[in-house]
């Protein structure tokens, strides 16, 4: 909740840049010029759009992911019997995996209903604030051509869950290759005697997770972009979202927003790697 509470600016710029669909590098949409263009046109705080959705986000998905990591750890190791060894990176990858889809799948409404308040509305938001988007997403699905009972629920719900799948995909993604690639640095420099336990070590091992993790998830991040704000069913799915994406814009649209994701991500996880580390220590819970 600390890292996106720091990096929500950096966050709204991004989904701005993904949903933009003019030429993949054309000048005004480069992340610098979409930040200044939204704070003369909506005011400075506009940067701050959906920080109420983002800190729930956070609180459910990071809590469950990073929560849960070890545990699984835990798990997979006594369930194989010592097919997966505890300095192996196939045990961080199947824990990272796990814990990830349980957390981003969850979350998801959350998630859904934070990039529908950073979205860019001409007339102006549509939402209040974060409740009214929770409500005005549900009856998305509870229209005129919706049961009641059972099949209105159940309509509201699927509406909320909007993009659970590349939302679910890019939870593990970016997950795997975050918290593997930092608890994989971490490991590699203790062991090598390059660097000891500590904030120096922390600040190192997420530095080079940040950069692992922008360039795996980005591809993801702008197709679970573009299908939580359609709104209008414009897309039938994620295949259909990538198809449209390739052909209308070209294959380079899927790192549209890298330079601000990285920007984000890298911030984002030396923040909540640093953050987490440090809470460990002072509860009396073993480093990562």
């Amino acid at each position: 909740m600390a890292a996106s509470a720091a990096t929500n600016p950096l966050d709204i710029v991004k989904v701005r840049q993904q949903l933009r669909t003019q030429i993949p590098g054309a000048r005004s949409n480069a992340f610098w010029t979409v930040g200044v263009e939204m704070a003369r046109t909506e005011g400075v705080l506009s940067l701050m759009k959906g920080f109420s959705a983002s800190m729930l986000r956070e609180l459910i998905y990071s809590g469950l992911r990073l929560g849960s990591y070890e545990y699984f750890k835990d798990v997979l190791y006594d369930r194989s019997r010592g097919a997966l060894s505890r300095e192996g990176i196939g045990l961080k990858v199947a824990a990272a995996t796990v814990a990830s889809a349980l957390g981003s799948a969850i979350a998801n409404p959350t998630d859904l209903v934070k990039v529908r308040m950073q979205a860019y509305y001409p007339s102006g938001s549509p939402f209040k604030n974060m409740r009214h988007a929770f409500r005005t997403i549900w009856k998305e699905g509870t229209g005129p051509t919706a049961s009641s009972g059972a099949g209105s629920v159940l309509g509201g719900l699927r509406a909320l869950y909007r993009g659970v799948n590349p939302t679910t995909m890019r939870g593990i993604v970016l997950s795997v290759s975050q918290i593997c690639s930092y608890d994989q640095a971490k490991q590699v420099l203790k062991r090598r005697e390059i660097m000891q336990e500590g904030v120096g070590l922390h600040f190192v091992a997420s530095m080079f997770a940040g950069l692992v993790c922008s360039i795996t998830s980005n591809p993801v991040d702008v197709v679970k972009v573009r299908l939580m704000n359609d709104s209008g069913r414009e897309f039938r799915g994620v295949s259909d979202c990538v198809r449209n994406i390739v052909t209308r814009e070209g294959p380079l649209t899927f790192y549209k927003g890298f330079g601000m994701c990285w920007a984000r991500l890298g911030l984002h996880t030396v923040l909540t790697f640093v953050v987490f580390e440090r809470l460990r220590l002072w509860f009396g819970v073993g480093a990562l």
